[in-house]
């Protein structure tokens, strides 16, 4: 069920009008666009992964699609066998803010961070809220008091358009915290297309104050997801779905490692090897 925050500060994102609400819709006063409510969750689009371009992980990108109708076991797998996540996490970001402020987590997919965060992602996964375009949010200019982006923008061919969007509807004085990976293997969700420095990730954020920046993955982690795909390319022979297997087996065996990053992420130069960076800042 939408939530009375939700409804109240929602705008067309076509033309950022006002929208009269109804039980089963939105509809734009201005440019006059229907957008459904279906089970509670508000559709400003209708969006699919594309399969036309089938990438070298497509097994895996299958299972993780399936595991996303089962969030506490799709959450194990993530935090068990991703990334070993030190530094600033998003919710330590916003833990300041009170319940009534509006939140945003841009291309959340079924993460809940905290009950009041507003989930927005192009697939209605559970725990979505919104499904829309996050280079095109519909929300008014400087109406978000906070916004998250974990891990999505390698997976847009213009993430700068999504800086820019995020700019615009943010409070003068709201948080943005954004995560990126940097030495990383190739993932499609469904696509895949960048990575970052942390000199690279500021920069990308320049437009915003600076409050923290640093490692979210340690050089562990980076180790890690290099070699097991070095593994299961050379142990795969050529053959594509045997690849995915052996990498998801190596994944599995190798995960416990992960935890020397617990130590090396605070050594110096770990950030010249990492797995990723966070960034948090605030709009000017």
């Amino acid at each position: 069920m939408l939530s009375a925050k939700i409804i109240q500060n929602l705008k067309c994102p076509h033309c950022l009008a006002g929208l009269k609400h109804s039980e089963h819709n939105f509809l734009c006063e201005h440019c006059q666009k229907e957008y459904a409510i279906t089970d509670g969750v508000v559709s400003f689009g209708h969006f699919t992964e594309d399969k036309a371009n089938a990438s070298a992980d497509n097994l895996i990108s299958r299972l993780k699609n399936f595991f996303k109708r089962y969030s506490a076991f799709y959450n194990f797998l993530y935090y068990a066998f991703g990334g070993f996540f030190v530094g600033l996490s998003a919710r330590q970001a916003i833990w300041r803010l009170d319940q009534d402020k509006l939140i945003l987590n841009l291309g959340s997919g079924i993460k809940r961070i905290r009950p009041e965060v507003i989930n927005i992602d192009f697939l209605p996964f559970k725990n979505v809220d919104i499904v829309a375009d996050i280079t095109h949010l519909p929300f008014a200019d400087n109406s978000v008091d906070a916004i998250i982006n974990e891990f999505v923008l390698e997976h847009v061919k213009n993430p700068e358009a999504i800086i820019t969007e995020i700019k615009r509807v943010l409070k003068p004085g709201g948080l943005v915290y954004v995560s990126t990976p940097f030495v990383e293997s190739f993932h499609s969700s469904p696509h895949d297309y960048q990575r970052w420095t942390k000199p690279g990730l500021i920069h990308l954020m320049k437009d915003f104050q600076l409050e923290k920046v640093g490692i979210r993955s340690g050089p562990t982690s980076a180790l890690l997801s290099i070699l097991n795909e070095w593994l299961a390319v050379l142990l795969s022979f050529g053959w594509r779905p045997l690849e995915q297997i052996w990498l998801m087996f190596f994944t599995i065996i190798t995960s416990p490692l992960k935890l020397l990053d617990y130590f090396m992420w605070r050594l110096p130069n770990a950030d010249n090897i990492s797995y990723a960076f966070y960034y948090l800042g605030k709009k000017s």
